[in-house]
């Protein structure tokens, strides 16, 4: 069987350090990948992990082996700093691309800055977009094009002409960008988010005791759980507040916040003004299978984003049993359902959140149910059919 190689141009690290849905996905589809794809990664580098930038390394990357490109070296992947990361990779990719080699390779992107750097190259692209472009109108969004996105909107239809498929994980967007650009319609394709099922289920025997413990949760308690980056796009400001009434309402409910984010310290001072810093634990980062652990412990999922595409997070909940009460944000909707797997609050008020939590906590659905909600959803389902996509587009003719 011939050999598919796949090139992916995305600023993610060779540890997978950097945190986000994009790595994410990218880590899950790299790892599930058939052993007809050959895998190829143009990426950045951590410093002092030994990966000299320019040069190509074969390496272990989700049990699996394949070749990665750092083409620049950064100290926290996810720090925010004044010149942005993918506008640093896009430069970096102006300087070294001319070590890579792009010819019989399907080239993979999930930002279309970088494409605008190879937009000369002949070989098949493909572009996953992972959120809704009329985000820029969001008070909230805190991407760089915010404040000179009629030029996004003048430069962008110069490189959508350049890829042969494009995957968009937002309903609402992919309708969109087909409205945009009729005449290349036909280029874009709704595809949704997935999970790996082979880390977030539904444990039946776990130690709830024991986790506690590890944890230092306050035992005898409802426990809220969030995963997210502590910045303005995911709203953590409205999730405390919302938390505030919840804890009125509920006086033995505990929020756990999993994540990091510049706004960590505001969301530290609003808690002790707020008088909540006891019903209120931080556990930072933490890896796939803890999180998924902390799920099935949890009573609850709350996201109370300003905008999301279709959050992998969700998906995560769900798939262990625990329901989510949500802003009503990107395809949120598909999965989350009164009665069944939780509910969509449609206003961002910290009452009507507080309210929606309330409710589901004292009529908790089945976890079953919850399970049932995103079945079609799983890595095997999803997978399957994204690398039957992938293997359509490279063996077409350019």
């Amino acid at each position: 069987m011939a050999k598919i190689k796949l090139l992916i141009v995305y600023p993610m690290d060779n540890i997978c350090q950097k945190i986000g849905g994009i790595e994410s996905i990218t880590q899950n589809l790299v790892n599930y990948m058939p052993s007809n794809f050959d895998i190829e990664i143009v990426g950045i580098s951590i410093k002092k992990q030994g990966l000299k930038i320019g040069k190509w390394h074969n390496i272990i990357f989700q049990n699996r082996n394949i070749k990665f490109f750092p083409i620049l070296e950064i100290k926290n992947p996810n720090a925010r700093n004044l010149i942005p990361l993918t506008l640093r990779f896009v430069w970096a990719l102006v300087w070294r691309r001319h070590r890579i080699d792009f010819k019989k390779r399907l080239i993979i992107f999930h930002r279309l800055e970088p494409s605008y750097v190879l937009g000369d190259i002949k070989e098949k692209k493909v572009l996953f977009v992972h959120g809704n472009i009329k985000s820029f109108g969001n008070k909230y969004c805190e991407s760089k094009w915010k404040e000179i996105k009629s030029l996004y909107y003048f430069i962008e239809p110069f490189f959508i002409k350049h890829m042969k498929k494009i995957f968009v994980v937002s309903q609402a967007g992919c309708e969109y960008y087909k409205n945009r650009y009729p005449e290349y319609s036909s280029y874009f394709q709704f595809f949704p988010t997935w999970y790996d099922s082979h880390v977030f289920y539904r444990m039946e025997k776990i130690d709830k005791k024991s986790l506690l413990c590890f944890y230092k949760l306050p035992d005898k308690k409802k426990l809220i759980l969030t995963v997210a980056r502590l910045d303005r796009a995911k709203n953590p400001i409205l999730l405390v507040r919302s938390f505030s009434f919840i804890n009125n309402r509920c006086p033995d409910s505990h929020l756990i916040i999993v994540g990091e984010g510049q706004l960590k310290r505001k969301i530290i001072e609003l808690i002790n003004n707020l008088n909540l810093t006891e019903n209120v634990t931080f556990l930072g980062c933490k890896s796939a299978s803890e999180i998924a652990r902390l799920m099935n412990i949890s009573d609850i999922f709350l996201l109370t984003s300003s905008f999301e595409g279709m959050p992998l997070v969700v998906l995560e909940s769900l798939a262990c049993g625990l329901p989510v009460v949500s802003t009503d944000v990107g395809e949120v909707p598909l999965v989350v359902k009164i009665g069944m797997s939780g509910k969509i609050v449609n206003t961002h008020n910290p009452m009507d959140i507080a309210e929606a939590v309330v409710e589901v906590i004292s009529n908790r659905p089945s976890p079953y149910l919850c399970k049932s909600a995103v079945e079609n959803y799983s890595q095997e389902k999803i997978l399957k059919l994204l690398y039957e996509e992938l293997k359509k587009l490279a063996n077409e003719a350019i």
